[in-house]
């Protein structure tokens, strides 16, 4: 086995959340009074911090927190469950974790809501750390990895990998020194990963688990 650790992204990468991400963003704003378009493409949205895609759809800082509240309150309760796991992950997490790898969730959500996710999809069991967001400590996905590495023990960087479906996440894994592998069964834009400078990229899981696991 090529990792002793295996860092993955949530939000495209473990689970498609599509509905659940868009239609919160579009309940949020609507709340402020901006409403989007139902032919309005927010795919977009999924990967990158919510106060950055905020700036992209021209809210103004005097409207952040108050969009940022309503999109959690609706997310955290409705959202989140209409996630759907990618076919074929729960399998591969399991051969990883048979393997003798160390897994870790490194995503941009809140840490809680990482947690309540893989609980409710009961995944949660295979992952020895599951990390996010955690204010202070964490505000870019450069910064939630290192706290991860930091939480898994991963000492040797070049034993650990991160798994991703944005750039952020190949961003997030090079400032740490690690592979950075792309899936593009997420919502990266074409050619992101490979512009943002993943290690690999690759388009089903089948190609993930034999690039992992030989």
């Amino acid at each position: 086995m090529r990792f002793d650790h295996v860092l993955l992204d949530l939000d495209g990468t473990v689970t498609d959340p599509y509905v659940g991400i868009t239609g919160s963003y579009r309940y949020a704003l609507a709340q402020v009074g901006r409403p989007v378009p139902d032919d309005v493409d927010l795919s977009w949205v999924i990967g990158p911090g919510i106060v950055d895609n905020l700036e992209r759809l021209g809210v103004p800082a005097s409207e952040v927190d108050a969009v940022v509240a309503a999109y959690r309150e609706r997310h955290v309760a409705v959202g989140l469950y209409q996630a759907v796991v990618i076919p074929g992950i729960e399998a591969l997490l399991a051969e990883l974790v048979a393997a003798g790898a160390a897994l870790a969730l490194a995503t941009a959500k809140p840490e809680d809501q990482g947690v309540e996710t893989l609980r409710h999809f009961g995944l949660d069991t295979h992952f020895t750390v599951i990390g996010g967001m955690r204010l202070p400590v964490t505000r870019t996905k450069g910064e939630v990895v290192a706290d991860v590495l930091e939480r898994v023990g991963a000492t040797d960087r070049s034993r650990a990998v991160m798994v991703g479906d944005r750039r952020h996440d190949v961003e997030g894994a090079h400032e740490n020194g690690l592979v950075a592998i792309g899936v593009g069964w997420g919502f990266a834009a074409a050619d992101e990963l490979e512009t943002a400078g993943a290690d690999h990229v690759v388009g089903t899981v089948e190609e993930l688990r034999t690039l992992l696991l030989g």
